[in-house]
């Protein structure tokens, strides 16, 4: 891995982490967008090249020569996924606050500044902004005003059911460090336990009440076996993750029914991705039915309750319930 030292010119405002693998087609808007920011003189990007095969470190390396002030290149030297790289760039980050970026996404010019002044107005460890979603053309703000300032279990309960975007926050970096708040590594939804664990460790939580981030949803092919049992496995894993963390806390069962209904829609997930993969051909009979073992064990390890669960029943349709009682006869 290539270490370089960070800037000795202080504290940066905001350290902004872009994972990048095989990014050359969307990485310079990426860069360009957040090079542009209002307040970019008091910022970092930490881009992490995760063995890219193209010419994305080609490309990002004219950054770093124009701003070497402000960009920090690290390369691995071994494939891990998102969630090693951001772990791997938190150890580099000197800012008093911490953003997260895809590759394949943008910013507007002034996102970062907002951000930054909310939070320093409200002195609050997570700080949320309104994202567009290209693919849906649905703009929102997952962080509504009655969920903002000090949390308690129902406010709690929203937020993790509400869902959202690391990418859309900044995050207090000493708040990260305190709580050991880590991603998973995993290619997908490393960051699903990791943005719950945040929501029930956080003491406050603001918001900005305009669009933002520019979210591209590029979506991976479940078409081969290997790809099948890579996502089965992350959300799996991401079922566990989300109960080891959270179900210690003391106020756990103020907020139990919302995190069950994460791992509840979890379940489905993987219940419908085997059901596909069986009806396509990928999966045999007897890896099919494996597999609805493993998830029905797993489900019943970490879900006291039911699917009378007034989350499951307001935000899971009753084809899927269904399905997942049928996987639970298995």
């Amino acid at each position: 891995m290539n270490q370089k030292t960070p800037s000795p010119m202080g504290q940066k405002k905001v350290s902004v982490i872009v994972p990048m693998y095989n990014a050359s087609q969307t990485i310079e808007e990426c860069l360009d967008s957040l090079t542009a920011q209002t307040i970019f003189t008091d910022m970092e990007l930490i881009l992490v090249d995760d063995c890219s095969t193209d010419d994305t470190l080609v490309r990002v390396s004219k950054y770093e020569k124009k701003y070497p002030e402000n960009i920090m290149i690290v390369t691995l030297d071994q494939n891990g996924g998102p969630g090693r790289a951001r772990n791997i760039a938190m150890e580099y980050a000197s800012g008093e606050y911490i953003g997260f970026v895809d590759s394949d996404d943008a910013v507007v010019p002034n996102m970062y500044e907002h951000l930054y002044k909310e939070a320093k107005k409200t002195e609050a460890d997570v700080v949320d902004g309104g994202i567009l979603n290209k693919a849906t053309d649905e703009a929102i703000v997952y962080t509504a005003d009655d969920l903002t300032g000090i949390p308690d279990d129902h406010k709690r309960s929203i937020l993790i059911t509400s869902g959202g975007y690391i990418c859309s926050k900044i995050f207090r970096r000493e708040f990260l460090l305190q709580n050991n708040i880590t991603f998973r590594e995993e290619y997908v939804l490393e960051d699903m336990d990791y943005i719950l664990e945040v929501f029930c460790k956080m003491k406050s939580i603001s918001s900005v009440k305009e669009i933002l981030y520019i979210y591209r949803d590029t979506g991976a092919s479940l078409s081969k076996t290997a790809q099948v049992d890579k996502y089965l496995h992350s959300t799996m894993t991401a079922m566990e993750a989300i109960y080891e963390k959270l179900s210690p806390l003391p106020f756990y069962e103020g907020i139990r029914e919302a995190v069950e209904y994460a791992i509840i829609q979890l379940y489905s997930f993987s219940v419908n991705i085997n059901l596909k993969a069986l009806s396509d051909g990928i999966k045999t009979r007897k890896e099919g039915e494996q597999t609805r073992k493993d998830l029905k064990k797993l489900k019943n390890k970490l879900v006291r309750g039911g699917y009378d669960n007034k989350f499951v029943r307001d935000k899971i349709s009753k084809t899927d319930i269904m399905l997942m009682k049928e996987n639970d006869l298995t």
